[in-house]
């Protein structure tokens, strides 16, 4: 019995192991939005987290997405974040090339005044 809770433990290592040398891709993006329509960047950033979150489970490969609006007023700050983690390169590329992404992308590029990206493997 000894010799067979060893094995598990052994495989049990074996597996978190293989859990932490999985790839995924994180894709950043940072915005400052121009107030629009009487809204202001807060208010904005609120209405982008809501379409951009609208997208998990509808995106194949897209294994998490958050958007972060700022609470920190310096002028050197970003309005919002959106960190969206992949399965692999390959799901990147086809979210960006999602139509349900290009409706999202074309609300949000009329309200940008600066934006940042980042993309790399975790």
């Amino acid at each position: 019995m000894a010799e067979k809770n060893k094995n598990l433990k052994l495989v049990e290592r074996k597996v978190l192991h293989t859990k932490l040398i999985i790839t995924m891709v994180r894709y950043s993006v940072m915005w400052k939005f121009k107030p629009s329509d009487g809204k202001s960047p807060k208010e904005i950033g609120e209405d982008v987290k809501e379409k951009y979150e609208s997208l998990m489970g509808l995106v194949p490969g897209l294994k998490n997405i958050e958007v972060g609006i700022n609470r920190n007023e310096s002028a050197t700050a970003y309005d919002a974040i959106m960190i969206a983690d992949f399965e692999s390169w390959e799901a990147l590329a086809d979210y960006k090339a999602d139509s349900m992404r290009d409706d999202v992308i074309k609300y949000v590029e009329e309200l940008v005044d600066v934006r940042a990206r980042v993309e790399y493997e975790r």
